[in-house]
């Protein structure tokens, strides 16, 4: 539409399953002759689609639109929407904190009761779909939801927090929070498609000053995944991720540690000092990865957390799956120890143990820890990947 330097995605769907894209970037300027340049290829791993998956698309455009747009085995047709304010900063941090205080005097004398934290949360979560879902997007998700086995949100994560909306419209109603009722994934820009994650060795991240149930949670973790995955040992330096990184680690890397999040960015203190997302920008831009596809399991407070870099967004999630992570699980915001250590446990039981693809395993783990005295933690949980994803542990 106008002179300049454009993106153009070009992205590959069968039904509401997404396959593969494709990312160049075209230059266009006045009086400057057209050039055909280097044809453009990405390979489609495979054409196959998981029945029932369906994607909500969220676009943001150079004008601060949001189109939004549900892919299912019908195709809608894209709908825009803006912001009143503009941006969800604000309200999305406001609703943090209010959710990092809920959690932090959960099951207190002086915190507020099960019944009303509970009443409080879905409350949140039916102003979020109410307000922050387009009417016809709404109006396309009830008339598809007789059919829906999981839902995948592709592209702006940082603009609604997806996991906490209850989907709400008159008399229609689902099974409560969206993520309690449907599997619920995410997929960042960049990200290969992986439907199988090989865990036959996991390494934990645990350095010095981490919560005091680090250990416990290791210990508990480590006899949950069995002999059949081998142990990686536990890393406490910074330089020892980057290396395990940058040859290509594969299997498990569970990180149990504290994770600082201010609008600088993420951050874990290190036993050689800090370590962030920017130490896998080697990893990321070189797809150090790709080959392996690892499970990176982020336990910490708000580790899936973004902030904005230039032209992109910058976090452990993308920086992970951009290196070719197969799946990431991490935190919107700051959640309990002892509630992080008890999700922990049901997802890989779930994964490993019972052998359920990655969406269920994060939807049954949500399930066994929601009536924790009105803790919210059970939400707080963001987990990027293939929700028919599987472990191997061969």
């Amino acid at each position: 539409m106008t002179p300049g330097l454009h993106t153009v995605t070009v992205r590959a769907f069968h039904k509401g399953t997404f396959l593969g894209e494709l990312r160049s970037q075209v230059s266009v300027q006045p009086d400057t002759p057209a050039r055909d340049g280097p044809p453009r290829t990405a390979p489609l791993t495979t054409l196959a689609f998981d029945p029932g998956e369906v994607t909500l698309q969220v676009l943001k455009g150079a004008d601060g639109v949001y189109s939004f747009q549900l892919l299912s085995e019908t195709t809608y047709a894209p709908e825009s929407f803006r912001l009143v304010a503009g941006d969800s900063h604000g309200a999305r941090e406001r609703i943090y904190d209010e959710l990092r205080r809920t959690a932090a005097t959960a099951g207190q004398g002086g915190g507020r009761d099960h019944h009303q934290a509970r009443r409080r949360l879905i409350n949140l979560g039916v102003q979020l779909w109410a307000t922050a879902v387009p009417d016809a997007v709404r109006q396309q998700f009830w008339e598809e939801v007789g059919h829906v086995t999981a839902l995948t949100v592709l592209g702006e994560h940082d603009v609604v927090p997806w996991e906490l909306l209850y989907p709400l419209d008159g008399q229609r109603k689902g099974d409560g929070f969206l993520a309690e009722w449907l599997p619920v994934v995410r997929r960042v820009f960049g990200q290969d498609r992986v439907r199988e994650l090989s865990l036959s060795r996991a390494a934990f991240v645990v350095p010095p000053g981490s919560p005091p149930e680090a250990e416990r949670e290791v210990v508990a973790l480590r006899a949950r995944l069995g002999d059949a995955v081998s142990n990686g040992g536990t890393l406490t330096h910074g330089a020892a991720v980057s290396d395990l990184m940058d040859e290509g680690l594969n299997g498990l890397l569970h990180f149990a540690c504290h994770n600082s999040f201010t609008s600088a960015g993420s951050h874990v203190t290190m036993a050689d000092g800090p370590f962030d997302p920017i130490d896998l920008a080697y990893a990321t831009h070189s797809g150090a990865l790709r080959t392996t596809h690892p499970l990176v399991f982020f336990n910490a407070c708000r580790s899936a957390g973004q902030i904005d870099w230039f032209s992109t967004g910058l976090g452990w999630a993308p920086q992970f799956l951009q290196a070719g992570a197969g799946a990431f699980v991490g935190t919107l915001w700051p959640v309990r120890s002892d509630s992080a250590l008890l999700f922990a446990d049901s997802f890989y039981e779930c994964l490993v143990a019972e052998g359920q693809t990655l969406g269920q395993a994060s939807l049954n783990a949500r399930r066994a820890i929601r009536d924790q005295s009105g803790d919210p933690t059970w939400l707080a949980y963001a987990v990027y990947g293939s929700p028919a994803a599987y472990a191997d542990i061969r």
